[in-house]
């Protein structure tokens, strides 16, 4: 991204918790990735050091950091492309399972602006969205955006694969999902006060 540095980000910046991050990332990087995976299961269920360091850190790591990069990797080369035949991405099942419901990758590029990253209103294959509604129920997340029925539709429509929605796209229609899911510019959980 050569224009990168043109992007104001001065509200950011004045932000302190961002700031500590950006300031202490390596070292907070280290704790919660090694040190401290490490340190629980030598110093409360008496594992040695060396299989602490092993499986509680470095193979935590490895798990982790391969699920994210099937998201990029495996997402890109297997699966249905609902939403827009013309891109990369693909929605992959195994992908969204693995990494807790990133996988609908098609859905991702096309509507970038969807908290859920799927048209999908339940949490059984987008444990993520679960996360995002909790922290909004709390109060931490607000301002999320979705996607209507409808443009969903008209994008199938113009560039995607008509034959994998009968009846509409997986998900619409369940009646476990409610209609506020769908709308297009609906705030679905308002900022506190807004």
């Amino acid at each position: 991204m050569k224009n990168f540095h043109k992007i104001d980000v001065s509200d950011l910046e004045k932000d302190p918790v961002i700031m500590f991050h950006e300031k202490y990332y390596h070292y907070l990087h280290h704790l919660c990735i090694f040190i401290i995976p490490t340190l629980i299961p030598w110093y409360f269920f008496g594992e040695t050091l060396f299989n602490s360091f092993c499986v509680g850190a470095c193979l935590r790591y490895i798990y982790l950091a391969n699920r994210t990069f099937c998201v990029n990797s495996v997402a890109h080369l297997w699966g249905d492309k609902p939403y827009d035949t013309n891109i990369k991405p693909a929605e992959n099942k195994f992908v969204s399972l693995f990494a807790h419901g990133e996988g609908w990758h098609n859905y991702h590029h096309v509507f970038p602006w969807d908290y859920k990253a799927a048209e999908l209103g339940f949490y059984r294959w987008n444990f993520s969205t679960a996360v995002i509604d909790f922290f909004a129920w709390v109060g931490w997340a607000y301002d999320l955006k979705s996607v209507s029925k409808e443009v969903v539709l008209q994008r199938v429509k113009r560039t995607g694969d008509p034959n994998h929605f009968e009846g509409g796209p997986w998900g619409w229609g369940d009646r476990d999902i409610p209609e506020k899911n769908f709308m297009q510019t609906e705030t679905i959980y308002p900022a506190k006060g807004g």
